[in-house]
C-alpha cells in the first residue's frame, strides 16, 4: 500500500484593529488539496511559502495565508512544524513577531509520515503593512530525540497603504486683460480609495485666490477647477496647496503644497 503524506487543518484568525493586539476568531479552515485520494505521489520539499496575499481598502478583503512543508529525514518518527507571525508597519523598518492566538504551539504529523504540509492563514490584516511567517521544522527519531530544527521564512505579503492620495496633475495660467489671470488646477486622486470634496487654493505673489472646491475623486479619477485673480509676476513661483482644508486623510500629506512656476498662456 502505497504511503501518503499528511495534510494539516489551518486555523482561521481575525485580526481586528492592530495586529499587534490581535483577537483570534478560530474555526475550521479547509485544507490544501489532499493526496490520499489517489494518484501520483506528491513530492514535498522544505519550504515556508505565502500561497494566498489579497488586499483591499476594505479591512475584510486583506487576508494572507501561509504554508509550511517538509520531508521526513533518514531515521524520523515524527515531524513539528510551528509558525510565527512577523508585521513590518509601512514601507521600511524591520520585522517584528506578531503574538497570534493559536500559532504559538508546534503542529504534530502523524506517526510515520513521509511528508507534512501545514497552512496558516490570517485575515483583516492592518495596512500599511507587510507580513510574513517563520516556519520552524522539527524532526523526531522513534525515541523522541530531536533529529534536526530548522526554519524557513516565507515571501512577504505587502498590504500597500488603502487611503486616496490627492496629487497636483497641472496648473494651466490664462491671461486676462493685463492684470489678471485664470488659474486652472488639475488634481489626481492616485490613491487606492475614493476622496470626499476637498478645497484647493493658488497664491500668487503672497495673495490667496478664491478657493476651488473639487470632488469627490474616485481612485484614479482627475479633477478640475479654475480660479480668477491677480495675474502672477513673470520668473515668480505660483504655490498650489491641495486640499487646503486637510478634509482628507491621505497616504502621504507631504506633497500638498506644490510650486509652479508662472508660465502666462
Amino acid at each position: 500500500m502505497r504511503s501518503t503524506l499528511v495534510i494539516g487543518t489551518s486555523l482561521l484568525l481575525a485580526l481586528l484593529g492592530a495586529a499587534a493586539s490581535a483577537v483570534a476568531s478560530t474555526s475550521a479552515f479547509p485544507s490544501p488539496s489532499s493526496p490520499d485520494a489517489g494518484g501520483p505521489p506528491v513530492k514535498v520539499t522544505l519550504a515556508a511559502k505565502t500561497v494566498a496575499c489579497t488586499t483591499g481598502a476594505d479591512p475584510a478583503l486583506r487576508a494572507a495565508a501561509f504554508t509550511g512543508s517538509m520531508p521526513a529525514i533518514a531515521g524520523t518518527r515524527r515531524m513539528q512544524m510551528r509558525f510565527v507571525l512577523q508585521q513590518r508597519v509601512g514601507d521600511t523598518g524591520t520585522y517584528k513577531r506578531i503574538d497570534v492566538p493559536g500559532w504559538g504551539g508546534w503542529e504534530k504529523a502523524d506517526p510515520g509520515r513521509p511528508g507534512f504540509v501545514f497552512t496558516r492563514r490570517v485575515d483583516a490584516l492592518v495596512a500599511p503593512a507587510s507580513y510574513r511567517a517563520q516556519v520552524t521544522f522539527r524532526w523526531y527519531d522513534r525515541k523522541g530525540h530531536a533529529l534536526r530544527t530548522t526554519t524557513r521564512t516565507s515571501s512577504p505579503c505587502l498590504q500597500p497603504d488603502p487611503r486616496p492620495e490627492l496629487v497636483l496633475g497641472g496648473l494651466d495660467i490664462a491671461a486676462k486683460g493685463t492684470d489678471q489671470a485664470f488659474y486652472t488646477v488639475s488634481v489626481n486622486n492616485d490613491g487606492r480609495s475614493a476622496a470626499g470634496p476637498f478645497t484647493v487654493t493658488v497664491t500668487v505673489d503672497g495673495t490667496v485666490l478664491a478657493p476651488l472646491t473639487l470632488g469627490p475623486l474616485e481612485a484614479g479619477a482627475r479633477g478640475q477647477g479654475t480660479t480668477a485673480g491677480v495675474r502672477c509676476t513673470p520668473g515668480s513661483v505660483v504655490t498650489v496647496t491641495v486640499d487646503a482644508g486637510g478634509a482628507v486623510d491621505e497616504s502621504d500629506e507631504a506633497d500638498d503644497v506644490v510650486g509652479r512656476p508662472c508660465v502666462v498662456g
